[in-house]
């Protein structure tokens, strides 16, 4: 009977020590995709996230001139979502450094809008540079509006926020 209970003694202490393996690689794996979850939410990217959805409202103070535009945006209003052809003709008119203030971010900001139906495209902003040291690119799909001739056009407004 004495040797019944010692291999339930031992037993007991190989299941503690499995017990203790698994958890430390619980633990481990963890903090591994801790890290990595904390890398993929990286400044850079939240800030991406915003000015990607800022966009798509209208620019401050509404219906104003290009140059008394305060806080930049490109659709037509706030019930209208589509992007207003002649904000974009003011963006494009914006520096590096403009642009960065209108969009209110410490980062800088590349903005490159393609027109689907032929391909042509133009940016806004400065181009990223080779040697940034984080990129990230954000891709909106939009209808441009142009107010003038009433016309639309579908298009990716392609944001890229660098530092």
């Amino acid at each position: 009977m004495s040797k019944k209970g010692q291999y339930f003694s031992f037993d007991a202490i190989i299941a503690s020590v499995i017990f203790m393996m698994a958890l430390v690689l619980l633990l481990s794996y963890w903090h591994s995709v801790k890290v990595f979850l904390d890398y993929q939410t990286s400044d850079v990217i939240k800030e991406s996230m915003r000015i990607a959805s800022l966009l798509f409202v209208p620019a401050y103070p509404e219906g104003v001139g290009c140059g008394s535009i305060q806080n930049l945006g490109f659709a037509v209003s706030w019930e209208d979502k589509r992007v207003d052809k002649e904000l974009l003709a003011c963006a494009y008119a914006l520096s590096g450094a403009e642009l960065k203030e209108k969009l209110g971010t410490p980062y800088n900001v590349s903005i490159t809008v393609t027109y689907l139906d032929d391909g042509t495209w133009f940016m806004i902003g400065n181009l990223v540079p080779s040697d940034a040291r984080e990129v990230v690119n954000m891709r909106r799909a939009a209808t441009v509006y142009g107010a003038s001739d009433e016309s639309t056009r579908l298009a990716t407004v392609d944001v890229s926020v660098y530092r």
